[in-house]
């Protein structure tokens, strides 16, 4: 029988999530899976980079519309975001192999893409379905944790909710956060 431990850290949009984990994998310099970091241009939000833990190099994932880098093949699209092909393939392809090793693994973050079955979820599903012993953080909007539960079979989880974290113990937002300069 496995040993795995799930964490689900949970929060409203900006409520710091993908900051709480950037920490939890500073500590953690072995652990791995993904991170989904903000992406800003002149101060607008225009997108998201996802960066695989530990080797860290980021690679674009999202981008609204016009902000698309010029081979950019969309495979989703989530509101105003399309969603990068290659990207997609890759993160859960980072997952598939972190799902393989003993490590502490981070998934950020699962939302209503991945409960319709896209995004994400075939890497989240790797992951879940490994039998070795390790923590699992998975990144959920508290909007979505329910149905995240039902659709993933998660049934035993620590919930860490990272709006309930006074402001002065977690970092300010501003550690996921990449800044892009137009040239």
């Amino acid at each position: 029988m496995s040993n795995r431990q799930i964490t689900i850290v949970t929060g409203p949009i900006d409520s710091g999530k993908t900051s709480w984990c950037r920490e939890l994998a500073a500590a953690n310099p072995r652990c791995r899976g993904l991170l989904l970091l903000k992406v800003y241009l002149q101060g607008e939000r225009i997108g998201y980079d996802a960066l695989r833990l530990p080797e860290g190099d980021p690679l674009p994932f999202t981008r609204v519309g016009g902000q698309e880098p010029p081979d950019w093949i969309a495979a989703e699209r989530v509101g105003p975001f399309s969603i990068s092909a290659a990207a997609l393939r890759a993160a859960n392809a980072w997952l598939t192999e972190a799902a393989a090793r003993p490590e502490l693994i981070i998934v950020d973050e699962v939302g209503p893409l991945e409960l319709a079955g896209g995004g994400l979820s075939p890497g989240l599903r790797s992951v879940l379905a490994s039998t070795l012993s390790r923590k699992v953080y998975v990144v959920i909007r508290g909007d979505c944790v329910e149905a995240a539960c039902r659709s993933f079979d998660i049934t035993r989880y620590t919930l860490a909710d990272v709006a309930a974290v006074p402001a002065k113990s977690r970092s300010g937002k501003n550690r996921s956060r990449r800044s892009l300069k137009r040239n």
